[in-house]
């Protein structure tokens, strides 16, 4: 492989197509027209890193991105040793596949309501099960995993064995799809996700919480997976979701004044933060320097302390719900001539909140603000439709309300 540095400074290598199919995890698709391999230049080890054409005749990294450097393969038709096209016309390259389609397809019905009935299942066999004492040994308590929707997998043709279900959900709030987490660090793969290919959608841990930051205008907690999101949670954050891999788009957060980004404070951590930040244009702030101290995620330093990390307690918006006693009082916008925020939703967030602590406190909750002359019940049914969608598992909530 030669290396030449072009006038522009670009550095551009020279290999043949036999150089590149010798290269650590070479793998050819379409028809040999493509492949992929580990990338020469920064020696990394992952076999998708280095995207070959061998119909264009170019290669380049997308670890390195396209700035660093190219690949010119020698031997493809419109190269004559790798020297200049000489100010010949170069062939567009065309491809005999149809067009792919941009837009996401809707998920078919039948599927999202087999998967609603298996969310249930795996939900209501929770309680007693390893999951539920893998997840409590992790600091997580158990109203935090009924809110979230977490289950219990005790056999799954896909799934397998004896895992951690976390439903994954959409900025609307419908579950999509689902992975499955392994309850000990020896078993391998660690996650497994319901695959995209099989109907099923790869989206956000809690992600209906986009909805309702947006509808609040408050800011958005980013975590990198499902135990980060429960720890913010459990230390009294409202509006938190989880990426699962690379699934946030940057139309959801449309509407976010800001967010904060709880990735893990490691060097791919940092990678994910700088990568956020130049797809998503959204003000995003992220830890100060050595303030998880030894931890590498927030679930960790959740799980030491039993505290929220300082820039975390600084928007966590208010106390966790299973702290919640009593009803919170109403300010009026009346008295109150510049309130901070609407009365109306202010009472039914807090609702919200105490609704993760059962039916039965509901209930109460609605007769004790109608004695104090509260008329709470209306704001139960009004926030229920919009809440209860971004509460994946809460359907009982409404069901419960309605027979009363």
């Amino acid at each position: 492989m030669r290396e030449h540095a072009a006038k522009s400074g670009h550095t551009i290598f020279y290999a043949s197509r036999a150089e590149l199919e010798a290269l650590s995890g070479y793998r050819s698709s379409h028809h040999g027209t493509r492949a992929r391999a580990c990338c020469p230049i920064h020696r990394g080890d992952n076999p998708t890193a280095l995207d070959i054409d061998f119909e264009r005749g170019w290669a380049g990294c997308h670890v390195c991105g396209p700035e660093a450097f190219s690949i010119r393969i020698e031997d493809h038709p419109d190269t004559y040793r790798g020297r200049s096209l000489g100010g010949r016309e170069r062939p567009v390259a065309r491809s005999n596949r149809p067009q792919r389609d941009t837009e996401t397809p809707a998920q078919d019905p039948a599927i999202l309501e087999a998967l609603s009935d298996r969310v249930t299942a795996y939900r209501d066999a929770y309680a007693g099960s390893p999951a539920a004492a893998y997840v409590r040994a992790r600091g997580i308590p158990d109203t935090i995993a009924a809110r979230l929707g977490w289950g219990y997998v005790s056999d799954d043709p896909y799934l397998r064995r004896h895992r951690l279900f976390i439903p994954l959900a959409d900025p609307a709030g419908t579950i999509t799809g689902g992975t499955g987490r392994a309850l000990d660090s020896t078993t391998t793969p660690k996650y497994l996700t319901l695959k995209n290919d099989d109907g099923y959608r790869k989206t956000l841990v809690n992600g209906g919480a986009i909805a309702v930051a947006r509808a609040a205008r408050a800011p958005l907690i980013v975590c990198e997976g499902p135990f980060d999101t429960a720890a913010c949670l459990a230390g009294g954050a409202r509006y938190v979701i989880g990426l699962n891999g690379l699934t946030l788009r940057p139309e959801w957060l449309a509407g976010i004044p800001r967010v904060f980004l709880a990735f893990d404070v490691d060097a791919a951590g940092r990678e994910a933060c700088e990568r956020f930040r130049r797809a998503v244009p959204v003000h995003a702030d992220t830890w100060a320097d050595g303030e998880l101290e030894a931890c590498k995620d927030v679930a960790a330093y959740w799980q030491t302390t039993g505290q929220m990390p300082p820039s975390l307690a600084t928007i966590a918006a208010g106390p966790a719900p299973e702290t919640i006693t009593t009803p919170p009082e109403i300010v009026s916008p009346v008295a109150d001539p510049a309130p901070v925020a609407d009365p109306l939703e202010a009472a039914a967030f807090w609702l919200w909140d105490a609704l993760a602590a059962g039916p039965r406190l509901s209930r109460a909750i609605c007769e004790a603000a109608r004695a104090a002359g509260h008329d709470l019940d209306t704001i139960h049914r009004a926030r229920l439709e919009l809440e209860i969608r971004t509460l994946p598992g809460m359907r009982w909530a409404r069901d419960d309300h309605e027979a009363t």
